[in-house]
């Protein structure tokens, strides 16, 4: 091959490769997480709950579909969600069926308080029951089976409550943003513009171009009784306590803490090369921003944090780390309330 056709040869070379890594942010996705909007760089898969865990206990009941765990996610809007799209219509009818078999069983117990009543509601599909302690019911939403736990000593306002997260629940495809105010959920949407009680939501997402690339987004209502960190103070317990990411984090910079706005807030980011267990190397992006329960409207705390999971690739060259840092830094650019 001549100078000319190895020259030709490198620009081809070049382009393929420039197109191939361009594919992650070609066709970005929007998505929204509890009161947030935020473009992915790509389709991108989501973790849900575990068909199991609708039947019985299971730690760790937020995963992919491929089982991969998703232990940061968190689906708790005014109560707790279970959401799964690996259930059928007919498997969910069946789980309906054991919970009325269940009310209609306990009417026989000696005590009030031992006994669950069935709830009305408006959707013939869904079902919902309240007992000592709470309230809950079973939804069908696109595809999806809900359930939906919400605790109180006060039998009447949990009923009240789990019954106005029903009447407010809506199925939301892929990509669909809400204009409306209300809260985002995976594949759901609850329609609201009151103030709400409890909103922990954080959704896992997963590069399907690639399946390396792990991204987090989390929106926490800043509550009173919660410990008050500052954003560099929940930055640095993320990465040393509460993710346990690995063995070890090293930091990236002389002052690894960078300022990092979300929605237009202060924060603060830091990106670090991850150790895992078996001393393989990943990397992380993390901002995190401090919320203020005690601001005229609503603060909360945000997170987001864009991993880099080698062994999760599939085969494919995993991403570099400044592909992840570059990632993570134009997720945080999106992010927005909505």
């Amino acid at each position: 091959m001549n100078r000319r056709s190895e020259a030709c040869a490198l620009v081809v070379s070049t382009l393929a490769i420039a197109l191939i890594s361009s594919q992650v942010i070609a066709a970005p996705q929007q998505e929204c997480v509890g009161r947030y909007r935020l473009t992915l760089p790509g389709e991108s898969d989501i973790a849900l709950t575990t068909v199991t865990a609708f039947h019985e206990p299971q730690a760790a009941n937020i995963r992919f579909s491929d089982g991969v765990l998703a232990p940061l996610s968190s689906f708790i809007y005014n109560g707790t969600f279970y959401i799964t799209d690996a259930m059928t219509r007919d498997g969910y009818n069946s789980l309906v069926d054991t919970m009325k078999d269940r009310v209609s069983a306990s009417q026989n117990k000696p005590y009030e308080e031992q006994r669950l009543a069935a709830l009305p509601v408006q959707d013939a599909g869904s079902y919902a029951w309240a007992g000592r302690g709470g309230a809950a019911f079973y939804t069908f939403k696109g595809g999806k089976a809900v359930s939906f736990v919400t605790k109180s000593d006060d039998k009447r306002e949990a009923s009240a409550d789990a019954l106005d997260v029903l009447m407010h629940l809506q199925a939301r495809g892929i990509g669909v943003v809400p204009e409306d105010p209300g809260v985002c959920l995976p594949g759901l949407f609850v329609k609201s513009s009151q103030d709400d009680k409890t909103r922990i939501v954080g959704t896992t997402y997963r590069l399907k171009m690639h399946p390396d690339v792990l991204i987090f987004f989390l929106d926490s209502k800043a509550l009173k009784n919660q410990p008050k960190l500052t954003s560099r103070q929940k930055n640095e317990f993320v990465w040393t306590s509460e993710f346990g990411v690995g063995k070890a984090v090293k930091l990236h910079g002389t002052f690894p803490w960078r300022s990092v706005k979300l929605d237009g807030r202060e924060g603060v980011g830091s990106f670090g090369t991850i150790t895992r267990k078996d001393d393989s190397t990943d990397y992380g992006y993390l901002v995190t921003v401090q919320g203020d329960p005690d601001a005229t409207t609503d603060t909360p705390d945000l997170l987001l944090y864009v991993e880099r999971n080698g062994a999760a690739a599939n085969g494919q060259t995993p991403v570099t780390a400044d592909e992840i840092e570059r990632i993570g830094e134009e997720v945080a650019a999106s992010v927005k309330r909505r």
